[in-house]
């Protein structure tokens, strides 16, 4: 019996996780819910639906209601058709950019596809993950383009602006000043479109729609006060905020908010900083530009109020294109804890939340397993850290 080669079984083992993957979302109806947002943020009559996404962001969405119209059912359908392809296009841009490591990379993401849980494919991170990853790919083949890519990224989910410090090479350089161009550029007529479609008011609103929020309590942030409100029962207060997440409350949560905000603006300086650094030293390489841009991904979810169980598929596309394009041993490592992150977050969201704040005091598995996925990600930072180390001491000459 002949056995089947390795790309043919590989989309035999996509199709069979996907499939687990859509067994997944019948099980739990709740994560559903995001998608019947979209579809009411299209065809209902609340003006501020979907204001907290970049106007972008939500342009796939539009696109999909043009063919679905209006009808529930098609309407679900034709979301998950969508995320199912642009899932199915990543791998087979792994698939082709890969080259003999490719295996390795597209494994990585068949796997790490199902471990993401009902999130991946029902909300809209997917789309800036993709294209986060599509901008690391070019980084060794067309950079110019990935200063593109990562621009309509930005326009799509604002986070991944801050990895244009990664475009920045020695100040001698036209094509350091090519790739920060294309980006400004392509992301003002971007911004320009949003403007002229559909008003000031909306380019601004994802910066504007929450105002001041606490902290949410799957964040890192909120984990210390999560196992106090467990050991010490009505002194602290968990629900659902204006900010559209659940909050808690309580003891030093204001202190913990403000010390993440200043985190947040501390990895905004970290960014400036490489950029100055690159200016003046020269050294633009692809592969350092790659493990800078995951470890900044990792610091603004470490750093970050918020960390929904979705933030994890902002880094997953980054590690599949790192396998195939480093050798760095660290690597591996860290997608194997990638994988076992967003596990733990799958378990925690959609299967276990409410505990957490319903009564966390009655939590205690479930705070434990937070804890852990929390944990996980600051060991993923620290490797993250070493490899950017290790990638920024090879000898490269300067590019």
């Amino acid at each position: 019996m002949r056995r089947l080669s390795p790309v043919p079984l590989l989309w035999l083992g996509w199709v069979v996780a996907r499939l687990f993957l859509v067994r997944l979302i019948l099980s739990d109806p709740e994560p559903i819910g995001d998608v019947r947002y979209y579809r009411l943020g299209l065809f209902g009559d609340d003006p501020t639906a979907m204001t907290e996404y970049p106007d972008a962001g939500v342009w796939p969405v539009r696109l999909l209601g043009q063919i679905t119209g209006p009808d529930e059912m098609s309407f679900l359908i034709g979301f998950a058709v969508m995320m199912a392809l642009l899932d199915a296009a990543f791998l087979g841009l792994l698939l082709i950019f890969g080259r003999e490591r490719r295996l390795h990379a597209a494994w990585f993401w068949v796997v790490f596809g199902v471990a993401a849980g009902q999130v991946f494919w029902l909300r809209l991170d997917l789309f800036p993950g993709v294209l986060v990853g599509l901008f690391a790919a070019l980084l060794f083949l067309r950079p110019t383009w990935a200063a593109a890519v990562l621009a309509l990224a930005t326009a799509v989910k604002l986070w991944p602006g801050v990895l244009a410090a990664g475009l920045v090479g020695g100040i001698r350089r036209t094509d350091t000043w090519l790739r920060v161009t294309v980006f400004f550029g392509t992301l003002a007529a971007l911004v320009g479109v949003t403007w002229a479609t559909s008003g000031l008011d909306r380019l601004l609103s994802p910066l504007t729609y929450q105002g001041d929020r606490g902290i949410q309590i799957e964040s890192l942030a909120a984990t210390p006060f999560l196992i106090n409100a467990y050991r010490r029962p009505g002194e602290y207060s968990t629900g659902y905020a204006s900010s559209k997440s659940f909050e808690i409350t309580g003891p030093g949560t204001d202190v913990a908010a403000t010390l993440a905000d200043a985190a947040m603006v501390a990895v905004l300086i970290l960014a400036v900083a490489w950029a100055g650094r690159n200016l003046v030293t020269g050294r633009w390489r692809p592969e350092t530009t790659l493990a800078f841009s995951l470890l900044l991904v990792l610091l603004l979810i470490i750093t970050n109020k918020v960390f929904s169980p979705q933030y994890i598929v902002w880094a997953g596309p980054l590690l599949a294109v790192a396998l195939y394009a480093t050798r760095s041993r660290l690597v591996p490592v860290m997608a194997v804890l990638t994988v076992v992150t967003a596990a733990l977050g799958t378990w925690i969201y959609p299967f276990n939340y409410d505990p957490l704040w319903v009564d966390p005091a009655t939590a205690a598995t479930e705070i434990t397993v937070l804890a852990v996925r929390n944990g996980l990600v600051v060991v993923l930072t620290l490797l993250a850290t070493a490899w950017l180390v290790q990638e920024s001491r090879r000898t490269y000459g300067p590019r």
